[in-house]
């Protein structure tokens, strides 16, 4: 029998990347596509509710995948690897996996989470009438767009590289 937390942290870090790679691939097609079908008066409502509860829940998979990540290299004892990082094709590509999960993780911390709370903090105004702010969510909403593409690239070529260093 497998070391208990071995498994435990394997299961964990492969368990919450999937839902914090596929949550991004559910967001952007699926979820804004479907936000943005809707009429506009109806939109700052259903926003309001989904918004804070998608940053946290991807914030907190995010981080539970890095935590458990790091995890899973002392449990499985490879950590020690990295001691050489380029060394082997192994360390290579898993190093490349953690840089670019820990460059989306900031990428969403730096860039989505204020967009999007900008973009909450303004819906009101819009609504009430400010021109300034309805001029402004429009162009929120599409940085929010670009930013999400970069996230499913991003996602992609993680998940490329922690398949591929599982195969070396």
């Amino acid at each position: 029998m497998d070391d208990p937390f071995r498994l435990t942290t394997q299961f964990l870090h492969v368990f919450a990347a999937i839902l914090w790679i596929g949550g991004g691939f559910y967001t952007l097609l699926v979820q804004v596509p479907g936000v943005l079908a809707t009429p506009p008066q109806a939109r700052g409502p259903i926003v309001a509710q989904i918004a804070p509860r998608q940053i946290f829940y991807i914030l907190r998979v995010a981080e539970l995948t890095l935590v458990t990540g790091v995890l899973n290299l002392i449990a499985t004892g490879r950590a020690r690897e990295f001691e050489d990082p380029f060394g082997q094709r192994w360390t290579i590509l898993l190093g490349l996996g953690i840089l670019l999960a820990v460059a989306l993780y900031g990428l969403v911390r730096a860039t989505v989470v204020p967009w999007t709370y900008r973009m909450l903090a303004l819906g009101p105004k819009a609504a009430s009438g400010d021109a300034a702010a309805a001029a402004e969510i429009p162009r929120i909403i599409a940085r929010l767009v670009r930013v999400g593409r970069i996230q499913l690239t991003l996602g992609a070529l993680i998940i490329l590289a922690m398949v591929a260093a599982g195969l070396s």
